[in-house]
C-alpha cells in the first residue's frame, strides 16, 4: 500500500466547517501539499450535491477537479460485490456508496480518511487501511 489517501465525504465536510476539527484541517492540508489526496466520482457527487449556491458549486468543483480521480473499474466492482455479500451474511448493512468508495480504495491500494462507522465496518471486512480523522 502506498501513501495516497482517498478522503471520504465525511472528512471533507468536517474540514470545510469553520468550527471543524483543527487536527483534521492540518492533516488534510499537509496531505494535499504532498499531493497524496485523491478522489472519486462518488465523493465528488456527494460533496457537490450539498452546495447551496452555483458560486459555491463552481468553486468546490474547481478545487476537486485538480485531484487525481479514481473510478470504479471491473476489479473494484468485483471487490464491492463480494464485500456487500459478505457483510450482509454477517448481518451488517451499510450504504452501497460506502462499499463502492472502499472498493475503489482497496483496488487502488489507497487508504481512506473518514469519520464514518460504515466506512469502518467495510474497511475491516476488506482489510483496508482506513483512518478515522478523529484519531489522526
Amino acid at each position: 500500500m502506498d501513501d495516497r489517501v482517498l478522503v471520504d465525504t465525511s472528512a471533507w465536510i468536517a474540514s470545510f466547517r469553520e468550527t471543524g476539527n483543527q487536527k483534521l484541517k492540518e492533516h488534510l492540508r499537509e496531505t494535499l501539499d504532498l499531493d497524496r489526496v485523491v478522489t472519486t466520482n462518488i465523493v465528488i457527487l456527494e460533496l457537490l450535491q450539498g452546495c447551496k449556491t452555483k458560486r459555491e458549486y463552481d468553486a468546490l468543483k474547481a478545487r476537486l477537479d485538480v485531484l487525481p480521480l479514481y473510478e470504479l473499474n471491473d476489479k473494484a466492482w468485483t471487490i464491492a460485490y463480494e464485500a456487500g455479500y459478505s457483510l450482509r451474511r454477517k448481518g451488517i448493512t451499510v450504504p452501497t456508496v460506502d462499499i463502492l468508495i472502499c472498493s475503489i480504495a482497496k483496488e487502488q491500494s489507497l487508504s481512506v480518511l473518514h469519520h464514518d462507522e460504515h466506512i469502518k465496518a467495510v474497511s475491516r471486512e476488506m482489510g483496508l487501511k482506513a483512518v478515522d480523522f478523529l484519531k489522526v
